[in-house]
């Protein structure tokens, strides 16, 4: 099966709706190691442990040696026995016939070994450029030797036949030396004819194995090489390597050889770039293989001068050298789909210099390559530093993403123009996604070019047209919304989009689009897009006076859109996170608008009754925030209206405080949450402290108190690193309403 490299890279998950299953940058994450497959792993075993194609050629190559040795051998042994025996010992008894016989039959011989060194020698020189001159003259010397070994044979032949071996001198020799003269002239013909029949029946097996079972075609239609324009080529030279090694040597060496070896010392010990190339194009071809990917990065993986000599090629620049920096790309491009021989990727000095050259040129394939194996080399922590240091190269990355920049003048962008824009953002959000110090840099540098928002801009407000797959824009608008999400966890980058004309607006049509007359049809791409735009939505009001401003306007200057959104099981933890960054950061102006989200308290209450875990938690934190724009008639209303008590709710929280025991990873503000809203409840209404206390809500706190970790002091985590912390820790949160219950019992 061939994987050919087509730059259309598996697309993005799609989210479920399940939003307890959907991890966010609002929970820390940790790093999940997943044990590799054990049954992909026992495939891989037992196809490496199959006799790969090219052994059928190896296997030919030393049938035809046997061959080959034996007839030289004899051809040997019959040079030797004319010159000593007959030359030597017989020279003035030979009648002019046999003289004339032996010294043709010697010289044919000669012949056909020169022809055969020397076809050896130009099929050697076999390669993509001279393969039309060096087969014909390949077969100027093959017939050259079949016509030396069928007159060897036919001479040879006749004079057995004959048996008139007339004497010379003009007298009359003794019987024995008669006798003798006779016989060895019988054992040269019979070793001329036996080196000649030899070499016929060679030749006969080399014409039905490679000519008429085209067995050169099989093989390299199997090692995947009939899609590469040097693969009959490639496979050609192979077997005659392989067969001069076995002439040259012990018949057994040229069973040694395999086409990954074979390409790497073509690569790495080629004196000239088309044996460089030929090598290159190999291994590009085996790893594109399915059946031979796997054993072919292991041999390359573990060879350090072959890795150097693919990276060096990356940055060729001669347009006749197109070919082979693609050929390299796409062993790189595989190579780095494994994480050990990425991190040898990337150390190789100017290994990020000479992948980064591949951006540097028009729009064509090279550039995609170069993307996709920075996207893949953006998965370890330490090359995101690598690829953030190397100069102009993150303004190169965000320069593909201008869908108008790289698209056509008129009219919807390219296949290719599209394929660009999304491996550019999948590079950018890897990037905008690492964690630690080097996430925090990388973000700000991210954020400082000026193209990057509006980049993504645009790409947010491509529409889907005719001929572009639905899936395939989803993905782009998911990949640049969660790259702003990402960047948003930066407080000046978080500024910087809010403040960037069209972003909210378009952040907020997509994740609320206008009701339509007739309820559209699920569609879970456009869901997923939703999702996506919730969470930048929520990061962007998250500690922004201004952006929260911004959101609130794109809603149309109220948040009636967003609370009728509460009842959507789609979208309702985005709209809960966003409403309660909305009313914990807009400022006073927004305060009168902001009331309007009592209206959803029934519902809110409800899920803080029925619900469990991300829902419960925003759930409680919204109706926190809910408590302080409502009277305390307002709030029993609420509680009638959704058929909740005031007992039942308190001992909700009670509750809730008990099952969360210690710190969740899943929803880690949840216990700050609930403080929260029981602080809330009991300013409102009096009643609620007698009911905490009552219902144990001290000893409960008293518990919160002695296990609070950092883990509930942060809005947002950059994996396990948290970030935005909060202003109100859990501590004092307690202290609070502890507090208040004191004050109420005296």
């Amino acid at each position: 099966m061939d994987r050919r490299v087509t730059l259309a890279t598996s697309s993005l998950n799609v989210l479920s709706p399940d939003h307890d299953q959907v991890p966010t940058l609002f929970e820390p994450q940790k790093a999940v190691t997943s044990p590799p497959p054990r049954v992909r792993a026992i495939v891989a075993d037992d196809e490496d442990d199959a006799a790969p194609p090219e052994r059928r050629l190896t296997m030919l190559a030393l049938q035809l040696a046997v061959l080959e040795k034996a007839a030289s051998r004899l051809g040997t042994l019959g040079f030797i026995w004319a010159t000593v025996v007959l030359l030597a010992g017989f020279a003035i008894t030979l009648g002019q016939t046999d003289f004339w016989c032996v010294t043709t039959l010697l010289l044919v011989e000669g012949v056909r070994i020169l022809g055969r060194s020397h076809e050896l020698e130009w099929q050697h020189r076999t390669t993509p450029g001279r393969a039309p001159v060096s087969w014909a003259v390949g077969r100027v010397f093959h017939w050259l030797q079949l016509l030396s070994a069928s007159s060897c044979a036919a001479l040879s032949l006749v004079r057995l036949v004959h048996q008139r071996y007339g004497g010379g001198g003009g007298t009359e020799l003794p019987h024995v030396v008669d006798a003798n003269r006779h016989s060895a002239l019988d054992i040269f013909y019979g070793l001329a004819l036996a080196e000649a029949l030899l070499f016929l029946v060679e030749k006969a097996l080399w014409q039905w194995r490679v000519d008429h079972h085209r067995l050169l075609e099989r093989v390299a239609t199997d090692c995947n090489l009939v899609a590469t324009d040097s693969g009959a080529v490639a496979v050609r030279r192979f077997f005659y390597d392989s067969y001069a090694r076995c002439l040259n040597g012990s018949v057994f060496d040229g069973l040694h050889m395999d086409l990954v070896s074979y390409a790497d010392e073509l690569l790495t010990a080629g004196t000239h770039y088309d044996e460089q190339r030929l090598g290159a194009s190999i291994l590009a071809a085996l790893v594109e293989s399915d059946r031979f990917a796997g054993a072919t990065l292991r041999k390359i993986g573990t060879s350090g001068p072959t890795i150097e000599r693919l990276i060096e090629m990356l940055s060729w620049k001669s347009a006749s050298e197109k070919d082979v920096r693609r050929s390299a790309a796409v062993v790189v491009l595989m190579l780095t789909g494994r994480k050990l021989n990425a991190l040898r990727v990337a150390g190789i000095p100017g290994a990020m210099e000479s992948v980064a050259s591949l951006l540097y040129a028009d729009l064509d394939e090279l550039n995609l390559l170069g993307l996709s194996i920075l996207n893949k080399l953006a998965r370890d922590h330490d090359n995101c530093d690598k690829i953030g240091k190397t100069r102009g190269l993150l303004d190169t990355i965000i320069s593909y993403s201008g869908v108008v920049a790289n698209g056509p003048a008129t009219g919807p962008p390219t296949d290719m123009c599209l394929k660009a824009v999304k491996q550019s953002l999948r590079v950018v959000k890897r990037l905008a996604s690492t964690t630690g110090t080097t996430g925090k840099l990388l973000r700000r540098e991210l954020s400082d070019i000026v193209f990057t928002v509006s980049n993504i801009r645009e790409v947010l407000q491509q529409q889907q047209q005719q001929q572009q797959d639905e899936k395939d824009v989803s993905e782009l608008h998911r990949l640049a919304i969660a790259i702003l999400t990402n960047l948003a966890m930066d407080e000046e980058a978080r500024e910087t989009i809010g403040a960037t004309g069209g972003v909210v607006s378009t952040l907020v049509a997509m994740f609320l689009p206008e009701k339509q007359e007739a309820a559209p049809p699920p569609d879970r791409h456009k869901d997923a897009v939703r999702l996506e735009a919730g969470e930048a939505l929520a990061m962007l009001a998250l500690d922004s006076r201004r952006n929260c401003g911004a959101i609130i306007k794109a809603f149309g200057g109220g948040v009636e859109r967003l609370v009728e959104a509460l009842s959507d099981p789609i979208v309702v933890i985005s709209v809960g996170r966003i409403l309660r960054n909305l009313c914990t950061y807009a400022g006073e102006e927004w305060q009168l608008t902001l009331r309007g989200v009592t209206a959803g308290a029934t519902k809110v209450l409800r899920n803080i009754m029925v619900e469990k875990t991300k829902l419960l938690n925003i759930s409680l934190g919204l109706a926190a925030q809910m408590v302080r724009f409502m009277q305390p008639g307002e709030l029993r209303a609420s509680l009638a209206t959704a058929g909740v008590t005031d007992a039942a709710l308190a001992r909700r929280l009670v509750l809730v405080l008990g099952e969360y025991s210690r710190p969740s990873l899943e929803v880690p503000r949840i216990r700050l949450y609930t403080l929260e809203l029981a602080i809330a409840l009991m300013r409102s209404d009096a009643r609620f402290v007698t009911l905490f206390v009552e219902l144990g809500m001290e000893a409960e706190q008293r518990r919160v108190a002695e296990t609070t970790s950092g883990l509930e002091c942060f809005n947002v985590f950059s994996g396990s690193v948290g970030l935005s912390r909060r202003a109100v820790s859990v501590a004092s949160l307690v202290d609070s309403a502890m507090e208040l219950m004191r004050q109420q019992q005296a």
